[in-house]
């Protein structure tokens, strides 16, 4: 497991304990949840991306029309 060092101010350390109090977890904890979003976020915009590179715009919107006139 690694160790890394964050900075922050003391106003945001407070309300970061306060976060981790209410949900009754660590501040490690509650840090960890934060990147594994931040990381599951651009996970998906990247597929997304890339998917949407290979995509035919025509297409996609044709499938969008006919679906609409359902």
């Amino acid at each position: 497991m690694a160790t890394i060092t964050y900075r922050t101010t003391d106003d945001k350390k407070i309300k970061l304990a306060q976060l981790a109090e209410e949900k009754d977890i660590s501040v490690n904890k509650v840090l960890d949840e934060l990147v594994t979003t931040a990381i599951t976020e651009r996970d998906a915009f990247l597929r997304f991306s890339a998917r949407a590179k290979r995509g035919n715009p025509v297409e996609a919107l044709a499938i969008l029309s006919s679906k609409a006139s359902n």
